[in-house]
């Protein structure tokens, strides 16, 4: 009787891993498009319901409310589908968003207004303006960089080491605020003010600048998870991480870029929140993790790992905000709305035990219906 060699084995392993992942990755499973079938049934039944959302603007302000946690979820959907996931996400953020107002106060001079003509001098420069943006994104990168290195070199367990680097987070925004809000209009001039007016608020071809910088973001993400060797990783070590490091996957390396990544699109996020709110302060967001974490899972990547969408975490993130703009629309009191949030939150998190019970189910019925087809095949011959 042959044996298989343990590292045999253990390749076989692995390469059925990788092609689960691969097949996962490579094409969009329609059946798991359930949560934008539940968008449009939303927006049908509120369309009926409130003359609010008969209206175009009000699906733009959607998009715009979306894109924030959307830019997070592309991260998150890598970070998840690896089997880990970053409760820092929402400090950071706040951590972030306080760092860039307090770069352009320390890049800018004071604002001085001319009394006879209005005009105003000072403020600060467009080279200022983009040192503090990409500094920000540098800073994201960084924070997710030591995220990922904690998870990946210290062996600390995700779920820990990203809480512990929640408070560090949010305690270093109160350390760079001062623990005051920070106003950007009270930092620069008013003509200066519009181009982060419009960071926050603008519109192109109709849609929100922060709706196209999601679009962009996701298809980055995309191309990262089908299209490339992190992707399949990624899949592969949320299938298995035995069979992933027996086929020489850099495991360590992988999870530290995951991680990098995701800090740099809560880098984007933060810049957009920033001069959305046209303003940061310490506490903002808070909770903001639960909403990206929500919004990844409810969109079918499964917490256990191994697979994810991008496109049904971005579908996930409008339907969330409908869910909340809605309820507000309706006059649903904001206690009752936090019982809603909960059910969602619980619904999200066993939506894929759910999706298995049900496929057991289908599967069994099959086979006794082909029981039921084969008894009577031979009940016909006899």
């Amino acid at each position: 009787m042959s044996v298989i060699p343990p590292d045999a084995a253990g390749e076989a392993k692995a390469a059925k891993a990788a092609k689960a992942a691969n097949k996962a990755a490579g094409k969009i499973n329609y059946r798991e498009l359930g949560i934008l079938y539940a968008l449009l049934l939303a927006w049908a039944v509120l369309a009926i319901a409130n003359d609010q959302f008969r209206r175009l603007d009000t699906y733009v302000s959607i998009m715009r409310q979306a894109s924030f946690a959307g830019i997070c979820g592309v991260g998150m959907t890598l970070c998840i589908a690896s089997r880990h996931f970053d409760q820092s996400v929402g400090a950071m953020l706040a951590f972030l968003g306080c760092a860039f107002t307090a770069i352009l106060a320390k890049f800018a001079e004071p604002v001085a207004t001319d009394q006879a003509t209005g005009a105003q001098t000072g403020g600060i420069t467009w080279y200022g303006v983009l040192a503090a943006i990409l500094i920000v994104i540098a800073m994201g990168i960084l924070s997710g960089l030591f995220n990922g290195v904690l998870v990946a070199k210290l062996r600390i367990p995700a779920f820990i080491a990203t809480l512990g680097t929640l408070y560090v987070y949010r305690g270093s925004a109160y350390v760079v605020s001062g623990n005051q809000p920070m106003i950007i209009n009270q930092i620069v001039t008013k003509e200066q003010y519009e181009f982060f007016h419009f960071l926050g608020t603008g519109s192109i071809a109709g849609l929100p600048f922060s709706f196209w910088v999601m679009a962009a973001c996701a298809a980055a993400g995309t191309v990262v998870l089908r299209r490339t060797g992190l992707g399949r990783h990624t899949l592969a070590i949320g299938n298995s991480v035995e069979a992933s490091r027996i086929s020489g996957i850099g495991i360590d390396k992988t999870k530290v870029l995951i991680f990098t990544l995701l800090g740099g699109f809560v880098g984007v996020a933060s810049l957009l929140n920033t001069t959305y709110l046209a303003s940061s302060n310490p506490g903002m967001v808070t909770g903001f993790e639960f909403v990206v974490i929500t919004t990844v899972v409810l969109g079918g990547t499964a917490l256990a790992g191994g697979k994810g969408s991008i496109l049904t975490t971005i579908v996930s993130a409008h339907f969330l905000v409908t869910l909340t703009v809605g309820m507000n629309a309706l006059g649903v009191s904001s206690y009752y709305q936090r019982i809603y949030q909960g059910v969602i939150l619980l619904f999200a998190f066993s939506i894929n035990e759910i999706r298995t019970v049900a496929e057991n189910q289908r599967v069994k019925a099959a086979a006794r219906r082909e029981a039921r087809l084969a008894k009577l095949r031979e009940a016909q011959k006899g």
